[in-house]
């Protein structure tokens, strides 16, 4: 069967490919089908003039909303074109990577689509699909068949085949869909059990030169080993799983081989350090196989991440390290359920500083029941290390919403009132005083020039 993977704009950030997407396509191509891909987040990105461009680089997902429906106005025709290119291919199924800051401009796509093409299923994905965010919204669309949640390799594969035999949606696990005037949730879907039995990511069809740098995710694990009370994640995958080394080895070897223009690799886990045996030994394999490249992600705080082991890392290509940090406070770390020390961040900053591995340090801003000491207290962590931060990335208000263990046990910290994932109150601080931490927070960045724009390749300034 003909299918057509699309990621439209605007996702921030737009010059990596999508592992996800690539994932899919990997999985529908083993499967026997034949697919084609429409990055339209970064081919927007190429048309739009300079400061359009500058618009992308964002974190904030109401600014990136706005903007995508000021850019489906301004390059009507363009997407226009590719509406029609998206046909061309006779593409029975096509699938939209789904992100919160995309949706909107997926479904006006996907209306356009089936009013030129009736006949086409259109199927949501991606990291937005979750019922409780837009998931139960968009399948009430009558442009959208199908929502797939969670991880979607095995779902869609399942959601194909029996397409392909009968002529109809199913009822398969992973899957919001519409029968009679209803929405059914078909339920989880286990997750993959075995990372390594995964097809490696297939970025064929992608317009890899076009990214704004010759970099391409990977995934070390799934889920994560920590559960942040902060975090969504726990609650939508809530099983961790960790690929082995040698499968994360041969990968990259694959990849490399595949395509030698890339240099530099991404990985896109939550943390890659989350199972530091495998580390090691993926850094052993590196070594001693001579790989030469870089690589960069996200990374838990870890005591037993030391300098001699970042040393290796440093060696086997690591050149960049992005820490959830959050707090400067104790207090707050631990409510947070983070599992560190505040010297053990002030450890991995320095030693993977002093080695020469990029450092990007994320704070979050009004946690419940940070009060002004507690505040303080950040400011002073970021006094005392700002000669081992590279950049900050993100510090935003903290919000509360589905899937966040704060968002089902208020009570347990002292949230007295919620109107709103960012309009929420405890004893400690509110909207408006969290607003203002943030202006300070700010400005102290910019009296110590810490650059707090978000790096497009950590790692490679």
């Amino acid at each position: 069967m003909k299918i057509a993977l699309v990621r439209c704009p605007c996702v921030n950030l737009p010059f990596p490919p999508s592992v996800g997407l690539a994932y899919i396509n990997a999985a529908l191509k083993k499967a026997g089908h034949e697919v084609s891909i429409f990055d339209l987040n970064i081919e927007i990105f190429h048309a739009a003039d300079g400061p359009d461009k500058d618009k992308w680089n964002v974190l904030e997902a109401p600014s990136l909303l706005d903007f995508g429906e000021e850019i489906f106005h301004k390059y009507n025709q363009l997407f226009e074109e590719f509406v029609k290119r998206i046909l061309k291919t006779r593409a029975a199924v096509i699938g939209f990577s789904i992100w919160n800051t995309n949706v909107s401009l997926s479904l006006k796509i996907a209306k356009e689509l089936k009013q030129l093409e009736p006949n086409i299923k259109v199927v949501f994905g991606g990291p937005d699909c979750f019922p409780e965010w837009s998931g139960n919204s968009s399948i009430k669309n009558d442009c959208v068949d199908l929502v797939v949640y969670g991880e979607g390799e095995e779902t869609i594969t399942e959601v194909i085949d029996y397409l392909q035999t009968t002529g109809r949606i199913g009822l398969h696990p992973g899957t919001l869909v519409k029968k009679n005037g209803s929405v059914i949730d078909c339920g989880c879907r286990k997750p993959a059990h075995d990372l390594n039995t995964l097809p490696f990511p297939d970025f064929d069809g992608f317009p890899l030169g076009k990214y704004m740098s010759n970099e391409m995710p990977i995934i070390f694990n799934r889920g994560c080993s920590r559960k942040c009370v902060y975090c969504s994640l726990p609650g939508t995958t809530p099983v961790y799983r960790c690929r082995s080394a040698q499968s994360i080895y041969e990968e990259l070897k694959y990849q490399v081989n595949k395509y030698p223009q890339i240099d530099m690799f991404h990985d896109d886990s939550p943390a890659l350090n989350s199972n530091l045996k495998e580390l090691s030994r993926l850094c052993d394999l590196i070594i001693q196989g001579g790989l030469r490249i870089h690589w960069s992600g996200f990374a838990s705080v870890d005591k037993n991440m030391d300098a001699v082991l970042l040393k290796r890392m440093k060696e086997a290509g690591c050149a960049g390290l992005n820490f959830g940090i959050e707090s400067g406070s104790q207090k707050i770390v631990d409510k947070m359920r983070k599992g560190f020390r505040i010297e053990d961040a002030e450890n991995n900053l320095r030693d993977a500083h002093n080695l020469g591995i990029e450092t990007v340090a994320n704070f979050i801003i009004g946690f419940p029941g940070e009060d002004e000491e507690d505040f303080q207290r950040t400011l002073d962590f970021i006094l005392r290390n700002k000669q081992y931060i590279s950049f900050v990335g993100s510090t935003a208000s903290c919000w509360i919403g589905p899937y966040i263990w704060m968002y089902e046990h208020p009570e347990e910290f002292g949230i007295t009132e919620e109107q709103g994932q960012a309009n929420w109150s405890c004893k400690e601080n509110n909207h408006e005083i969290r607003k203002m931490r943030e202006l300070k927070f700010k400005a102290l960045l910019d009296s110590l020039e810490i650059d707090k724009s978000y790096p497009q390749v950590v790692g490679k300034k």
